[in-house]
């Protein structure tokens, strides 16, 4: 027997009743097989377990237990079964019941094969339907656990950026069964780096290596279950701490040791703060990431506090703050030479009245080559094309040992740098302006466009629509959808004989008067003066 066919079981104390339900159509041309009868309740709930019917056929009125009460016994097991209730014209009242209880259909008595055909593929049809749901739903629930593990790892990356809505966190985070033990949160990062004898490995050594330390620092932490760690946007290994009671610094020591004498590599691990708030979570990220950052200073294979860092003075590293986000505006704006006049003047003005060491130099070279990071992460510029086949920044200032060759390669990284911007901004204002060009062409007989209605389409703001288009084309965007309505609007006059009115719609100019001033302001002539010469 096919096991593609739906199983019915017939259950009806009278013997010629299920011999007719048997015989009355071809069962199996239609796609089902009689797997079993029961003349009683009792004996088909047996076979309700055993041969696991699709669809059943029940009498309402049996000994010792009605259909209608073993259409319920069965759906307390079985909701998916599909029951059809036999029944005579006086228990009909009676059998409607049954509707309430989730019977798929009832018939009344005496049986006609025709309608038993009708009712069982209208039930398979529904079956088929119920299936491919349910495949499709499993379907999707297995592709999901396959991506839980990503999913899980972009809250978290939510949780240190500060992206996440607060309202529906809670939730989130317990989908995922990450546990918070207390309001108080603290991050540590931790940043790998092949041995200099590997320099020459590839990228899929790298992140071989990354993985295998993330799987050291997890077994670390396995036993702590309000720890979390993942690897963050940059591919460094995140460790999130709601436990007051474990010391992130004596961790992160004992990590550092287990990775060098397990996989060989340098490591550096930079701890931020401990703060209350889920909303604070990123302040720790950033104070860990900036001490990351001193590992410049701090050199090779070192666990860096944020609270350890000595800034000389709060208003001293504002000053600093301040110099480094005008240096990032104008890198963004394309201000080269005053760019280069802040890198100048940084090191004077933030070196006077301190002892000059190569470290103090570093440290400024190190929040320079941040701001300039940043600014690359910013506007989607890739690394490589800044660096190309050259050594990561914060490596190659801690291989200079004097001012003059870090401020040299610093100057160079910033003339790089903005060299590379304004390359892909103007390749992007060329792209942008030929799409509104060719947006123009295709509605021009719009009467509605103009300026803002095309910023709007592009997503810009029409200021700066304006100013890209001007400095692209050398002409107003006003003045271009004009030039671009007359030119069309003289291939018309020559080519056709249509009115100037009909021409002015072509146009995207409703009011022919005012298309006869555009026009003769455009060419000298009125239109009519205009035919009479073609």
């Amino acid at each position: 027997m096919s096991s593609d066919l739906l199983k019915v079981l017939i259950v009806d104390d009278e013997y010629l009743v299920r011999t007719l339900l048997r015989n009355c159509i071809r069962w199996e041309e239609i796609g089902f097989d009689i797997a079993g009868e029961a003349s009683c309740a009792q004996e088909a709930l047996e076979l309700v377990e055993s041969i696991k019917p699709d669809i059943i056929f029940t009498d309402i009125c049996m000994p010792y237990m009605d259909g209608i009460e073993f259409s319920r016994v069965v759906f307390e097991k079985h909701p998916e079964m599909k029951i059809i209730i036999l029944t005579g014209y006086e228990e009909f009242e009676y059998a409607k019941r049954s509707i309430k209880i989730g019977i798929a259909d009832f018939i009344l008595k005496p049986i006609h094969g025709e309608e038993i055909k009708k009712a069982v593929l209208a039930m398979k049809e529904k079956i088929e339907k119920e299936r491919s749901h349910t495949e499709e739903y499993a379907k999707l629930k297995k592709q999901l656990e396959e991506n839980l593990p990503f999913l899980k790892e972009k809250l978290l990356n939510e949780l240190i950026q500060n992206n996440s809505e607060k309202e529906d966190m809670v939730e989130r985070l317990s989908y995922f069964h990450i546990a918070i033990k207390s309001d108080s949160f603290q991050i540590a990062v931790v940043e790998v780096s092949l041995l200099d004898s590997q320099n020459t490995a590839g990228e899929e050594e790298k992140l071989l290596l990354k993985m295998q330390c993330m799987e050291l620092v997890r077994q670390y932490f396995r036993e702590d279950d309000h720890v979390q760690v993942f690897f963050d946007n940059s591919q460094r290994i995140v460790i999130l701490n709601s436990d007051e009671a474990i010391d992130m610094t004596e961790c992160c020591e004992a990590i550092k040791s287990m990775i060098i004498n397990r996989v060989k590599c340098f490591v550096c691990i930079g701890i931020g703060n401990l703060h209350k708030g889920e909303r604070k979570i990123s302040a720790s990220y950033k104070e860990a990431c900036n001490a990351l950052n001193y590992k410049v200073v701090a050199g090779k294979n070192q666990v860096i506090s944020y609270s350890d860092i000595d800034f000389s003075s709060s208003e001293h590293f504002q000053y600093q703050n301040d110099q480094l986000e005008s240096l990032s505006f104008c890198i963004k704006a394309g201000m080269m030479e005053k760019a280069v006049e802040i890198l100048e003047s940084f090191y004077n003005e933030n070196l006077t009245g301190y002892v000059v060491t190569i470290d103090a130099i570093r440290v400024i070279a190190s929040n320079v080559i941040s701001t300039v990071l940043n600014v690359i992460t910013e506007l989607d510029i890739r690394i490589s094309d800044i660096f190309h086949h050259q050594g990561q920044p914060y490596d190659e200032v801690f291989k200079l040992d004097t001012l003059p060759e870090i401020k040299l390669y610093l100057n160079n990284l910033i003339v790089s740098v903005m060299n590379t911007v304004e390359r892909l901004q103007t390749k992007r204002v060329n792209k942008a302006v030929k799409e509104i060009q060719e947006y123009i062409s295709e509605n021009l007989t719009n009467c509605e466009l103009s300026l803002s209605s095309t910023a709007k389409t592009f997503f810009m703001n029409p200021s700066y629509l304006s100013r890209i288009f001007k400095q692209e084309t050398g002409q107003t965007f006003v003045e271009y959808l004009t030039k671009t309505r007359m030119e069309k609007a003289i291939r018309l006059l020559k080519e056709t004989d249509l009115k100037a009115y009909q021409i002015s719609e072509k146009v995207g100019i409703t009011d022919p008067h005012y298309f006869g001033i555009c026009f003769k302001k455009y060419t000298g002539l009125s239109i009519n003066d205009f035919k009479l010469k073609k």
